[in-house]
């Protein structure tokens, strides 16, 4: 396969209009009826759905059936049930006042007419990890629904410690695994975690760590068309360097310009969503994080993160034309190392960006949030969602 290809913008599309979210991350899916939804941080939630493959949007309340709601994620199943994924806004860190959450509670909502109606059940973590009875699901996500053969779904999720919890189990000193930031016992499922259902996304359990020394935000998850139990998760690795690490050596690996870890990380699950490890190359620069994925139905993969290093507003794309194996670099052979793969420039100014969708082999779209705070910024486009509409062109001989 030759994989000398770049990505070439067609236009925007505005989808969510400014006002709507001062704080977006997104989830996008297509329903099997061939619409495409969107769903992002909204309080009071909605879901905005296109039946023309993304030129033209539409909003509907989403009742979740309690009170401010905020969605931190959704997935369609392949009968065409749509899921949302969200928690109880309100309750925030002390001396922060954005939306950045960290509620106790933790929904997954359903519906099967298109959104009209939802069933809602929760997701009770303290019923999975012993010695959790103090638990809190971190904010921001991009979190997807997926589903394999059999009809299992999975998401993942962030947990990380209540203040009570963590005074009551603080880190130790040295610190250990599984919780180097969060303290807790070995018992404990604090990071980022896989959660699966299969009875359609009634009930959740069966939890996995993505990776114990991860302090994940922003997830998202992917599954292999031709291969069910290769799964890929896109999130953040974010922690100070240890004592017995080599500092000079992280920060010349990673570009950091301190022993510091933001980096955004895709790992891989080859066993159906058991057992995560990094992917090879799979750890951005500094500052590479609030990363997606997305894994079409033609094998081409497309990881969407921060172009890297703190205050630059671009959002770059990677792509896999095999699955992850290969990697565009410009060359015909690819790289085997996502991190080596050529950056390809989504968005100048965005602040986040959803999962991508294949409008057609070779065509793609992704939704971006424009940053309403950002001097550079155009202000047609401030605190806008926009569909960045975008095409795969060979640049190689035959």
């Amino acid at each position: 396969m030759d994989h000398r290809v770049t990505v070439k913008i067609e236009r925007l599309v505005n989808i969510v209009p400014a006002g709507a979210s001062n704080r977006a991350m997104m989830a996008m899916a297509r329903h099997p009826d061939g619409n495409i939804h969107l769903a992002l941080q909204t309080d009071p939630p909605a879901l905005y759905s296109s039946a023309d493959n993304g030129e033209t949007w539409t909003s509907s309340p989403a009742d979740l059936g309690r009170p401010h709601q905020v969605v931190q994620g959704m997935g369609v199943s392949r009968k065409g049930r749509i899921f949302l994924i969200h928690q109880t806004s309100g309750d925030h860190p002390p001396n922060q006042k954005d939306l950045r959450l960290y509620g106790q509670d933790l929904f997954v909502s359903y519906s099967d007419d298109g959104g009209k109606t939802w069933t809602s059940s929760e997701t009770d973590f303290t019923k999975f990890g012993a010695g959790t009875p103090n638990i809190k699901f971190h904010e921001d996500g991009n979190r997807a629904v997926i589903e394999q053969p059999d009809g299992t779904l999975l998401f993942n999720t962030t947990v990380v410690s209540s203040e009570e919890y963590k005074k009551k189990h603080p880190p130790t000193d040295p610190v250990s695994p599984p919780n180097y930031m969060y303290g807790g016992t070995p018992e404990d499922y604090f990071g980022d975690v896989v959660l699966r259902s299969t009875d359609g996304g009634v009930t959740w359990g069966e939890p996995a760590r993505v990776y114990t020394d991860l302090n994940a935000h922003e997830s998202t998850l992917a599954i292999g068309p031709d291969d069910p139990n290769h799964i890929l998760v896109m999130t953040r690795i974010q922690r100070l360097g240890r004592p017995e690490e080599d500092g000079a050596k992280m920060m010349m690996e990673t570009g950091n310009p301190m022993h510091y870890y933001k980096q955004g990380a895709l790992f891989e699950s080859k066993d159906g969503g058991r057992m995560f490890q990094l992917a090879p190359g799979g750890m951005t620069d500094w500052y590479g994080h609030r990363g997606t994925v997305d894994w079409t139905p033609s094998n081409v993969v497309v990881v969407t993160h921060a172009w890297g290093h703190s205050g630059n507003t671009r959002r770059a794309a990677r792509i896999s034309l095999d699955g992850g194996q290969t990697w565009v670099d410009g060359t015909r052979s690819g790289t085997p190392l996502m991190n080596r793969s050529k950056r390809f420039l989504l968005a100048p100014v965005a602040g986040f960006t959803s999962p991508t969708v294949e409008i057609s082999p070779g065509r793609f779209m992704t939704a971006v949030y424009h940053y309403a705070h950002i001097e550079s910024v155009p202000d047609p486009l401030k605190g806008v969602v926009a569909g960045v509409f975008w095409t795969l062109e060979k640049t190689g001989g035959e």
